[in-house]
């Protein structure tokens, strides 16, 4: 299989070929301003051996990977999976009553846990399992980076099922699923590269790991993980979504080379992921407290002006609603109690 990722992924355009709209009121961060993105078609040959060799690195993907991607978007498709992996079942069961979750009953059977938890939770839930057999050997500091890249993915999927809902997306349980890959490239970083788990630290940012990433290997998570989801064989829309994740993070609207729905998905699951990012590394625990326009925060400097710029108005509207919150609060109490 070659390693050369499709194209075209990440693409910039240049100020000739898009219309001028003016940059942000606020200035650059210099953090931001000082630091330049790679994206899959700024990459050499040598840097692509170095992508393919990480990944590599990594186990065969559990079956159940290749369902996840490709759907399992209702309760019965979960539960006949469930039942078909007495295993995959047990660890999921295992892991939701453990004492992470202090639930008041247990939860006794797949359909149990589908029914209270609901289909996002349970694929979350899921992934983590089938992770698990291919991290059972990691040193401890391995598997501290793993759960914290493990729960902000759970949050992030959370988020974009609820998000999709209310905004009348036409596919949120999609919009889901890319979500629950979009940190596919840091499980390849954490577990190929030894030093790697520092930059899953409490506290670190986005930021802080692509920079980590780029210095260390010249390479980031976005470029490593599109890698990582071709070679698994994972449905092109949850490649190319992994290989565009890290764009709104360096680019102004103008910068972006998509179409309009890969645009907007973007731009959601972006936010998405730096909410959950947010709950695993800076111990959010209510949606109130995340501030899209915070001072001091690179990683979500431009995520208002994409959304303006995108047409997704309401996902600002819909942070400072008090109903919205509550939702996503009470998702959240469970998943990272």
């Amino acid at each position: 299989m070659s390693s050369k990722p499709s194209k075209p992924l990440g693409k910039l355009l240049s100020e000739s070929q898009v219309e001028v709209v003016p940059e942000p009121p606020k200035e650059r961060p210099a953090s931001l301003a000082e630091f330049d993105l790679l994206v899959s078609s700024q990459i050499d040959e040598q840097q692509l051996a170095q992508a393919q060799q990480l990944c590599e690195k990594l186990p065969a993907p559990h079956p159940v990977q290749a369902k996840l991607a490709g759907g399992l978007d209702t309760p019965k498709e979960l539960i006949e999976t469930l039942a078909a992996d007495p295993g995959l079942t047990a660890d999921v069961l295992r892991t939701v009553n453990s004492a992470a979750f202090a639930l008041t009953s247990p939860i006794s059977s797949a359909q149990h846990a589908v029914n209270y938890l609901g289909v996002s939770f349970v694929k979350s839930l899921i992934s983590q399992a089938a992770n698990t057999h291919q991290t059972k050997d990691c040193s401890a500091a391995q598997k501290t980076a793993l759960q914290r890249v493990w729960l902000s993915t759970a949050v992030a999927s959370a988020f974009a099922t609820l998000l999709g809902q209310h905004l009348g997306h036409s596919r949120p349980s999609v919009l889901a699923t890319k979500a629950l890959f979009f940190n596919l490239g840091d499980l390849a970083f954490i577990l190929g590269n030894e030093d790697a788990h520092s930059w899953y630290a409490e506290d670190m940012t986005l930021l802080d790991r692509v920079k980590a990433q780029q210095q260390n290997c010249r390479l980031n998570s976005s470029i490593v993980g599109s890698t990582l989801a071709r070679n698994w064989g994972l449905p092109e829309e949850i490649e190319r979504a992994i290989a565009n994740s890290t764009l709104p993070l360096a680019n102004a609207p103008t910068q972006l080379d998509l179409k309009e729905d890969e645009l907007k998905d973007t731009i959601l699951l972006y936010l998405a992921a730096r909410i959950g990012d947010r709950v695993a590394y800076r111990g959010l625990r209510d949606l109130a407290n995340f501030n899209i326009d915070a001072e001091g925060e690179p990683s979500t400097f431009f995520i208002k002006s994409h959304l303006e710029a995108s047409g997704q108005q309401m996902v600002i509207n819909l942070l400072a609603d008090t109903g919205f919150r509550k939702k996503f609060n009470h998702l959240l109490s469970t998943l990272a109690a």
